[in-house]
């Protein structure tokens, strides 16, 4: 319909808004084209230009004809009454033209040659264009000055310190040497456990029943984080009094 517009737009300057306030009607596939009624209202006003007849010289592809279908629009008095379809003696009578693709939209010229539709390409320069074409930019900005102080202070700060006043050499890591204490007293709670488990079992006639139910809530005691914390304090205490073989 836009190319159709356009193709005719000295012929009937107003088709552009009659396709837009129009109707669908009675639509026919003919066999070898179609026919679809379009209904503009009575009361429309028309342009002064009152042809009558069938005009238009838009073409496309549709589905898989292997030629293009001619499209005219039909007007009476200038008024458009609907659109006709010729594809040049091709079978169409499987083709739902209501859903079927179609491409390649193209008009003739004068001299019968043809002429690619492209939307984009008949649209004038807008207006709107020139807003964005401005030499009030923003000027540059500055680049930031910093001061530098050079007084002795700041040369003092930038001087190596000597080698007395440097940091020590980093020691053995306390998360390591805590670590391995905690391991420590953790496998000795569990074989004063074992020892006690074995006592009751033995001399106490207790049941090995009970003693696994003991064993699951000393482990679970030993997951907690505030039990945790505790056997790690004391083994970091207990870690003091550990004698180091020294190094020779």
């Amino acid at each position: 319909m836009a190319a159709m517009a356009h193709d005719l737009r000295h012929l009937a300057p107003d088709l552009a808004g009659q396709f837009e306030e129009s109707l669908p009607g009675t639509r026919r596939n003919t066999g070898s084209g179609l026919f679809s009624e379009i209904i503009v209202s009575s009361r429309r006003p028309l342009s002064a230009e009152r042809a009558t007849g069938l005009f238009g010289t838009v073409h496309a592809m549709v589905g898989d004809l292997p030629d293009p279908v001619a499209f005219q629009v039909e007007l009476r008095e200038g008024r458009l009454l609907a659109l006709h379809g010729d594809a040049y003696g091709q079978d169409t009578r499987d083709i739902d033209f209501e859903r079927v693709p179609f491409d390649q939209v193209f008009t003739l010229n004068d001299h019968g040659e043809s002429i690619a539709f492209d939307p984009a390409a008949l649209m004038g320069p807008s207006p709107l264009l020139a807003l964005h074409q401005h030499d009030d930019h923003d000027p540059a900005q500055p680049e930031a000055f910093h001061l530098v102080n050079r007084g002795p202070l700041q040369r003092l700060q930038d001087e190596q310190p000597p080698a007395l006043m440097r940091d020590p050499p980093p020691a053995e890591p306390a998360a390591e040497i805590d670590r391995e204490a905690t391991t420590s007293l953790l496998i000795g709670i569990w074989v004063l456990a074992a020892v006690v488990a074995l006592v009751l079992v033995v001399f106490a006639r207790v049941s090995l029943f009970v003693v696994g139910i003991g064993a699951f809530w000393l482990g679970a005691l030993l997951r907690r984080p505030a039990v945790k914390a505790v056997l790690a304090r004391v083994a970091k205490g207990l870690g003091r009094f550990e004698v180091r073989p020294s190094d020779y």
